[in-house]
């Protein structure tokens, strides 16, 4: 084989027809030649910022949990020492002082009874309880109950009941009694703790400047942190004997006062087993109940409670309460004929219903002075009498206000009448008098009233001084019946 050119490529230099073709590269720098040490490369340490980036949500945890427990801790504490007052706060209300290292005591004021007042008298013997008994709870709002008694030594003497402080109430029971030859008072307590008993002071107490007995229930005065187991109840049972003191003697006679707010009254027939000569009968928020009772001089007082009842007096008799009705059967005694036999009816917001006998002790039946004043307000005024002595005098003024008023006169009063109202109305009732010796005259209705009189034509039946009869009320009828 003969080569021409020795320059014409080879078949192995010559480019493959499937092979792709080489960029143009650029020619190679000269090379560089340093004269200092080849320094090698720094190595980068991982960012400390990214780090604490990627570990800071498990550092949050772990504040979050501290943060946890110290609060939880906190309030563990709070609640801890808040339990610890009340407990101890707890213990000084029931009476009982807490114990401290060194005996010290908790520096509050502890929950005393009241003081009795020096004039109500002064305590002389302190209660001795007994019989104490656990109550069922579903007969009684109270668990347990205890009792004790007294003796009053002398009959004739004062006898008085009082109470003072915020935590006690109950019920006064008066009873006859043919057994005993003393007057007794039984107390039954009911209460709910016994430190809450022992701390109320009840004693037997004397006035000596009176020359009274009776018996005083004393318990602290109202405070913040009482409770309903506070409270005590209270059942006193008087029995008043009905012997005869001396043989061919009158009735016994008793004089009786009681100072029992929240306490109800309830007297049982006593007018014909024993007389009062003078009785005070004083409550607060409770009814006063008597079913027959004689009185010299009678005061019968409390508020929001009613007063019921068969009420006798020669003297005096006061019935007064407020926002409760009186509901009463009165006779009243004129036994001297230089004096006047009183009655006062009041209330407010209350009806007064009562039926009035007018008595005399003269031989002749005849005569008597009578005062009568009736009030009340927005609420009825009915008044009766059915009985009056012949030649008696009564004066009589009953108001009401935006309610009817009605009186029913007996036959037998002589005098003269004043009507005030919008709207008035007299009734002259039939009655027995074929000779026509009784005349009822009144006038027209003028200035809104009416006045009239009622006279007799014989000597037999007049009476030397007129009686004189006062009815009012506002905004409502008014009736009187002659």
């Amino acid at each position: 084989m003969i080569i021409d050119d020795v320059s014409e490529p080879l078949l192995k230099d010559l480019p493959s027809p499937h092979a792709r073709p080489e960029p143009d590269l650029p020619p190679s720098p000269p090379p560089y030649v340093s004269y200092q040490a080849i320094i090698p490369p720094p190595v980068l340490a991982p960012r400390r910022k990214s780090r604490q980036r990627l570990g800071k949500p498990k550092y949050r945890r772990k504040y979050f949990v501290a943060a946890s427990i110290a609060l939880n801790c906190l309030f563990l504490l709070l609640w801890i020492r808040a339990s610890g007052e009340e407990s101890d706060a707890s213990r000084t209300r029931n009476g009982s002082t807490p114990n401290h290292p060194g005996d010290v005591e908790i520096p509050s004021q502890p929950i005393r009874a009241v003081v009795p007042d020096p004039t109500s008298g002064r305590c002389v013997q302190n209660v001795t309880w007994a019989n104490a008994t656990r109550l069922a709870p579903e007969e009684d709002h109270f668990p347990f109950s205890s009792e004790a008694s007294f003796d009053f030594q002398d009959p004739s003497a004062l006898l008085f009941l009082l109470s003072q402080g915020a935590l006690s109430g109950g019920r006064l029971d008066v009873l006859p009694s043919k057994s005993l030859a003393l007057p007794r008072a039984v107390l039954r307590v009911r209460y709910h703790l016994l430190d809450v008993r022992n701390r109320a002071n009840v004693c037997l107490m004397e006035r000596k400047h009176a020359g009274g007995i009776g018996i005083g229930i004393f318990t602290p005065p109202a405070f913040d942190a009482q409770t309903p187991e506070d409270n005590l109840d209270f059942t006193i049972t008087l029995f008043l004997p009905t012997r005869q003191r001396h043989a061919g003697s009158s009735l016994p006679v008793y004089n009786l006062e009681t100072q029992l707010p929240s306490f109800t009254h309830s007297l049982d027939s006593l007018r014909d087993v024993l007389e009062f000569d003078t009785l005070v009968l004083r409550s607060k928020n409770e009814p006063i109940v008597a079913k027959s009772l004689f009185a010299r001089n009678a005061t019968i007082q409390t508020s929001n409670g009613f007063i019921s009842g068969s009420f006798e007096a020669s003297s005096s008799l006061s019935l007064v309460t407020s926002n409760a009705p009186i509901d009463a059967t009165v006779k009243l005694h004129n036994t001297n004929i230089f004096s006047t036999t009183e009655l006062i009816l009041q209330t407010r917001n209350g009806q007064i219903d009562s039926d009035v006998s007018l008595m005399t002790s003269a031989a002749t039946g005849e005569g008597g002075k009578f005062s009568i004043k009736a009030e009340t307000s927005d609420a009825p005024l009915v008044m009766t009498f059915p009985a009056s002595p012949a030649r008696s005098i009564l004066n009589l003024d009953a108001q009401t206000s935006n309610s009817p008023a009605s009186v029913w006169l007996n036959h037998a009063f002589e005098g003269d009448f004043a009507l005030a109202s919008s709207v008035i109305f007299v009734d002259r009732r039939p009655f027995l008098d074929p000779k026509r010796l009784r005349s009822v005259l009144y006038g027209d209705y003028k200035n809104g009233m009416i006045v009239g009189n009622v006279r007799w034509k014989l000597p037999v039946f007049k009476s030397k001084v007129l009686g004189k009869v006062r009815v009012a009320t506002t905004n409502n009828i008014l009736k009187l019946y002659v």
